[in-house]
């Protein structure tokens, strides 16, 4: 009798480390090691919508902090194998743009970008740290460059009767402001300021993409041109053209699993109050920074 009681507890624990091992394996396996896929093996879809930016706005564009969540939940969870970054976006805020790009370069688990319409500059961006980028064939992608819209207001203000009064300490304190032009002086400081951006852009491109592109071809077409997916590819930009379904194939076999399922990661719903509340919040940041700062964007 003791004896059956002790082979039973011998085989109960032998199944927990078993199990304890594939956990295991799961979360702390290198990427592109190739896991078992026992009844893990999903691959998580986590989409990349409208501008990239750092505040939350429901309706149209997702926080860039809520795709590093996601990505993040992704990582931990050892149900999930891989990840398909769907991206249908123009681009967006540098900084935005870049804390994804943290996210994914420290992902163990594979990260797919598949890009659907489009997928330009700062989102092109975003896809260059994944680990594989497939793209519609007549998708939109590329864009490389950077750019500072600032609006002049002063003339349209002058016409209406409406003066400002600008106080401040500090030469350039104003510099970008709606309601004067902007000087040489300005532009050049502003330039530079691009031309830091632009360069890093590039840089990170080359290095995410090291083996797979041709820095001379890549010269060429880093001066914010759009091309096709099918042009991408002939250029290096991308590795292959496909579909998302295709995409998905590809993320699970890079994780070693011939035939994956998928499901959505999305930012946790929030009540009616909440979206109210988002959109009003969403609305103020856009008319202040509209009407008081310029700001850089990849796009």
């Amino acid at each position: 009798m003791h004896a059956k009681k002790a082979l039973l507890v011998i085989v109960l624990a032998l199944f927990l480390m078993l199990f304890l091992g594939i956990i295991a394996s799961l979360l702390f396996a290198p990427k592109g090691f190739v896991k078992v896929p026992f009844f893990f093996g999903q691959v998580a879809i986590i989409e990349l919508k409208g501008e990239i930016v750092s505040d939350k706005n429901p309706f149209i564009n997702t926080s860039a902090f809520d795709i590093v969540d996601a990505l993040d939940k992704a990582e931990k969870d050892p149900s999930i194998a891989a990840v398909l970054l769907e991206i249908n976006s123009p681009g967006g805020s540098v900084v935005a743009t870049k804390q994804i790009v943290y996210k994914i370069r420290e992902m163990k688990k594979p990260v797919v970008a598949w890009i659907s319409d489009i997928g330009a500059s700062g989102a092109y961006y975003v896809a260059s740290a994944c680990d594989l980028i497939i793209a519609d064939e007549d998708s939109l992608t590329g864009s490389i460059g950077a750019i500072s819209i600032i609006p002049n207001l002063s003339e349209l203000l002058e016409k209406l009767g409406v003066k400002v009064n600008i106080i401040k300490e500090g030469k350039f304190k104003d510099m970008g402001s709606v309601f004067s032009d902007l000087g040489e002086e300005e532009k050049r400081m502003i330039a530079n300021m691009l031309a830091q951006v632009y360069e890093n852009f590039k840089e990170d491109v080359l290095k995410f993409r090291e083996g797979k592109i041709d820095k001379e071809k890549f010269e060429k077409i880093a001066d914010g041109r759009l091309l096709t997916g099918k042009q991408a590819l002939e250029y290096g930009l991308i590795d292959e053209v496909g579909t998302r379904e295709y995409a998905i194939k590809k993320a699970g076999q890079l994780a070693g699993i011939e035939n994956p399922t998928s499901r959505y990661y999305r930012p946790s719903s929030q009540g009616l109050s909440g979206l109210f509340a988002s959109a009003g919040y969403a609305f103020g940041i856009g008319l202040k920074q509209a009407l008081a700062q310029q700001q850089i964007m990849i796009r």
